[in-house]
């Protein structure tokens, strides 16, 4: 596959958002990575992506990047770690910190995708969590939700905007389209999924892979939500706006507008 088009992907120089960018690389793609620390360019500038130093949080830094690099696909991937602690021993800070990092980030790349604008034909796409969907997800007991915080709701979030984006984009007729990847397994392979599948594996007494399997019957490798993104983008007319990922499966659209 070939994917000649210009990406920006935020949270590009690690985890999944590294996995992304160096996927659409491989793929002919010209990408251009947003990351705070620059120390970690490494190996996306080895794969031959351009970076940028900054908080795609920033508002200036995102409407400034937009409006110079004029991108086809904008991936909105920037999050925060999770503190993995019951709620009662949360503080706030520690509670919010995925409402402060990935949702704050959401809305500055959405705002800046619909006030440049973009140009028309553009796809934003949002990389959210299988965790949006727990309360009506069998594989997930309510139980397992416990060192969550902030996460399940702010996950939720990203998938809310999306449609109150894709609302405004048609009012305006900007050609635009705003969809949403939903990993539904745990990721090992990242930071994300490895601090909260050792957090729940030390509580169960079983090792991290045990956990994950145990709860998914197999492992969702970051390779893989990477090619799901590339499916959904060679195919500008596929109806939904948000799709979850699982290992081994197609792309399942989990709502349509």
């Amino acid at each position: 596959m070939s994917i000649k088009k210009k990406l920006i992907v935020t949270g590009g120089s690690r985890g999944l958002g590294l996995t992304i960018v160096e996927t659409f690389l491989a793929q002919s793609a010209d990408v251009v990575a947003i990351a705070r620390d620059a120390s970690k360019f490494g190996p996306a500038e080895r794969c031959g992506a351009r970076m940028i130093q900054g908080d795609a949080s920033d508002a200036s830094l995102m409407n400034r990047v937009i409006e110079r690099e004029q991108p086809d696909v904008l991936v909105l991937n920037a999050g925060a770690n999770l503190p993995m602690k019951p709620i009662d021993r949360q503080s706030w800070e520690e509670f919010s910190s995925t409402w402060n990092t990935d949702v704050k980030a959401t809305l500055v790349g959405i705002q800046a995708a619909l006030l440049t604008p973009m140009k028309p034909g553009g796809r934003i796409i949002i990389v959210s969590s299988g965790a949006s969907m727990v309360l009506s997800h069998p594989a997930i007991a309510p139980e397992n939700l416990r060192l969550s915080g902030g996460y399940t709701g702010a996950k939720r979030m990203q998938w809310f905007m999306a449609h109150q984006a894709n609302t405004v984009a048609a009012e305006r007729g900007l050609g635009l389209r705003f969809q949403v990847i939903l990993p539904g397994q745990l990721m090992p392979a990242t930071a994300l999924g490895r601090t909260v599948a050792q957090a729940y594996a030390q509580i169960e007494g079983v090792s991290m892979e045990r956990h994950v399997l145990d709860r998914y019957g197999s492992i969702l490798a970051p390779g893989e939500v990477a090619q799901r993104v590339a499916e959904l983008l060679s195919e500008p007319h596929r109806a939904g706006v948000a799709f979850a990922v699982r290992a081994g499966a197609p792309l399942m659209s989990v709502d349509v507008p």
